[in-house]
């Protein structure tokens, strides 16, 4: 087993919050409505019912909260989950972005924004009352790279180009290590390079080839 921590300010929810109106208003405006859909399903219908749903109910998620009103736990999940699903609308932002130019531009934009949210929380004392997570994890490295590896490899099998399957991870690396990186050297989450690498290597490469799939063979159409 191993604990993956948060340590932030009550203010670190306003700003995030914020960050995410603009973020959902720059997707309306710029009509990426599958990538809209993506942030609430990713958000809502998978990192919540897991998070929330889940793990909180079976001892694996704590929380310690400075504020206890009806339905605070309830509340806070739903923010950190939707919190989550820029790194769902992310991929599929890549998926359907045919310039670098644009492609830039979301990186740059998703970020800059984490890194402003971050640091704005700790220079900002709007309320500084502590929230923590604790989400205790098992040591199931051997299956989330074999889940890695099965997606990976369903790819080629489909004859996907080597190409594309190189830059479809390196889509999901770098979404996950911008959103831990943030984490780190703003000090919310403790950890090291070495575990930054390695949970940015395989936490969401374990969905972007099935993600893909789901777009290429389904979605893309449908738009």
């Amino acid at each position: 087993m191993y604990d993956v921590i948060r340590n932030f300010n009550v203010d670190y929810v306003y700003f995030d919050l914020i960050f995410l109106i603009i973020f959902i208003i720059a997707l309306i405006i710029a009509k990426k409505k599958i990538p809209l859909l993506a942030f609430f399903i990713g958000g809502l219908g998978i990192n919540f019912l897991i998070d929330w749903g889940i793990w909180l109910h079976q001892g694996l998620r704590e929380i310690s909260l400075p504020f206890n009103f009806a339905g605070a736990t309830v509340l806070f999940f739903l923010w950190f989950s939707l919190s989550y699903g820029i790194e769902y609308s992310y991929v599929f932002l890549m998926f359907e972005e045919k310039s670098y130019k644009a492609k830039l531009k979301w990186t740059l934009f998703i970020f800059l924004g984490w890194l402003i949210v971050a640091f704005l929380s700790q220079l900002i004392p709007l309320n500084d009352a502590k929230i923590k997570t604790i989400r205790h994890m098992s040591d199931l490295r051997t299956l989330r790279i074999a889940i890695v590896l099965i997606g990976y490899l369903t790819l080629f099998l489909l004859r996907y180009d080597w190409k594309k399957i190189l830059y479809l991870f390196s889509i999901g690396f770098l979404i996950h290590f911008m959103m831990e990186s943030v984490l780190l050297i703003s000090n919310i989450r403790p950890g090291s390079i070495s575990i930054l690498l390695e949970n940015s290597l395989i936490e969401f490469n374990m969905g972007v080839p099935f993600f893909y799939l789901l777009y290429d063979k389904l979605l893309k159409k449908i738009k």
